[in-house]
């Protein structure tokens, strides 16, 4: 019988060595030649043909230069392989060692020649179900045809009522007695040979501790994240631009973090939401980002509260502004401004005439709201976003449909201490900014939310029964909500507070003590004039 590790045309008969063996070994003897073998199918003998009485192995020369070992460790930290597939390697590592160091195994090598010969032979005590095979297959899981590769193996298998059968055992037994040899020399030292291959394979697995191997699995949740940012010259590029700033210089370590936090979620995700506790620098953060993504060519577009409009004028590259020197080019334009000057009714009762909006008043005639529509790229900052959080609102599709649909590539950065103020659909709200007010808008970007306001309804259900438990937990409602949900807010949100900062970024870092508030009693009496008190 041929066996060629192919399974084309074959019913009911083993195709692949792996299989034949697997299915006709016994309780007898098993020998065998190998010029190669794999860890991974020491293990999976260890598991399926592990039956035999004794194994009588002939192995080549492993590893001629051990100086080189470190060259094939198999290095979780820092290799190419995924957590699952080396987690599994260690695993089949273990196993092969378990096979090696039964008494039953036997291993021999031939260390000053090139062992070429590849052979099989099973000596039943029946000799009825006595067989050997002679080919080109080495005992890996590509020789043995359980993995697909490209090799071409023939085999050429013989039951023990052929002639030669007898004649194969003789040649095994020969080399077995008289050329194997059962140790090798290492430092001018005779050593046991499969002492020796124990210890080779238990070295292919650095070991490392509890908190190495959670650093990994983080890797590996966020690497693509990591890559794809790194992979970028042009934004390497920026980067390194941004760091010799001076608002990069005065940032705190913490605050530089969340700043390239949010940069490579607007990178991958078009948006993202800071939503640091008040007093942790949320508007410092946004100008590092502003300027990264200005030295993208980015047009950059503030929105604020009025009542906030002077804490980021002070920041522009005009007058005397802290950050002078690194030119910040933005545009400041006010919440309210997101609105026509006409009522709703009016424009549709005249709808042929030009409807001036708030961002074409005089006070805004070298940049009026066409400067802020077909441009290549725009980044739109909202500071204070919850109060947009309502999608039926005229501000709120004013700028959907006037700025973020009037031009292509939009990046949305959004800044608030409190961005749920009342039901998760605040917040959803504030996503379907990111992707221009749609709601299938996360399709298409790694996070592929079909439908944005069925995730936030089962996520409020899921609220709702969560708050119905008596002293409830935290993470009782995390386990509860949706893995598309909690994935969304991670990839999407930069949330921090003072208490995290200090446990798990910088516990070096100092903050201010706040004092507790003095209240002043007067009497109305004593005020003076009510128009004293007006502030013009």
């Amino acid at each position: 019988m041929l066996i060629d590790n192919k399974k084309k045309f074959r019913s009911q008969i083993p195709a692949t060595m792996a299989e034949y063996l697997e299915k006709y070994i016994g309780e007898g003897e098993f020998n065998a030649v190998t010029g190669y073998f794999t860890v991974e199918f020491l293990a999976r003998m260890y598991n399926r043909m592990n039956s035999p009485e004794q194994f009588k192995m002939i192995m080549g020369n492993l590893v001629n230069d051990e100086s080189r070992l470190e060259d094939y460790t198999i290095d979780l930290l820092q290799g190419d392989l995924n957590v699952k597939t080396v987690l599994r390697n260690s695993a089949d590592s273990q196993r092969a060692i378990k096979f090696l160091k039964q008494d039953k195994v036997m291993l021999k090598t031939i260390d000053k020649n090139f062992c070429h010969a590849k052979m099989y032979l099973y000596n039943d005590k029946d000799t009825r179900n006595s067989f050997y095979s002679v080919g080109s297959s080495n005992m890996t899981e590509a020789g043995m045809g359980v993995r697909e590769s490209g090799n071409i193996e023939l085999n050429e298998l013989q039951q023990s009522e052929d002639n030669d059968f007898d004649k194969a055992l003789e040649w095994f037994e020969l080399h077995w007695e008289k050329i194997a040899k059962d140790t090798i020399r290492k430092d001018e030292k005779l050593i046991d040979f499969k002492a020796h291959v124990i210890e080779l394979i238990s070295q292919l697995y650095k070991k490392y501790t509890p908190e190495e191997v959670y650093h990994k699995i983080l890797f590996e949740l966020f690497k693509q994240d990591i890559i794809d940012f790194e992979d970028d010259t042009e934004s390497q590029q920026n980067l390194d631009h941004l760091r010799k700033t001076k608002l990069w210089e005065i940032l705190y370590p913490f605050q530089r973090k969340g700043a390239l936090s949010l940069i490579k979620m607007l990178q991958r995700y078009n948006g993202a939401i800071l939503a640091d506790a008040v007093g942790l620098g949320k508007t410092w953060q946004a100008l590092a980002v502003m300027k990264y993504f200005e030295m993208k060519g980015y047009q950059v577009l503030l929105l604020c509260p009025k009542k906030l409009s002077e804490n980021w004028e002070k920041y522009r590259d005009v007058g005397d502004s802290l950050f002078k020197q690194d030119r910040l080019r933005y545009l400041v334009r006010y919440h309210t401004d997101l609105q026509y000057n006409e009522t709703e009714e009016y424009r549709a009762q005249h709808p042929s005439e030009d409807h001036r909006t708030r961002f074409d008043s005089d006070r805004y005639k070298d940049n009026p709201l066409s400067y802020f529509q077909h441009n290549p790229k725009m980044l739109v900052v909202i500071d204070e976003s919850h109060n947009l959080r309502n999608d039926k609102s005229s501000r709120y599709q004013f700028l959907v449909e006037n700025i973020l649909r009037m031009n292509e590539d939009v990046k949305v950065l959004q800044l608030s201490a409190t961005p749920i103020n009342n039901e998760l659909k605040d917040i959803r709200n504030q996503f379907k900014l990111m992707v221009k007010g749609e709601n299938d808008g996360f399709l298409d970007t790694p996070l592929a939310i079909r439908n944005l306001e069925n995730e936030f309804r089962t996520a409020e259900r899921a609220h709702t029964r969560w708050k119905e438990i008596e002293d409830g937990t935290l993470s009782q409602l995390v386990q509860q909500l949706p893995d598309s949900f909690t994935q969304l807010t991670d990839k999407l949100i930069v949330a921090r507070t003072r208490k995290l900062i200090l446990d798990y970024i910088d516990s070096d870092l100092e903050f201010p003590d706040k004092e507790k508030p003095v209240n002043v009693f007067k009497n109305p009496q004593g005020f003076g004039e009510l128009t004293d008190l007006i502030r013009y």
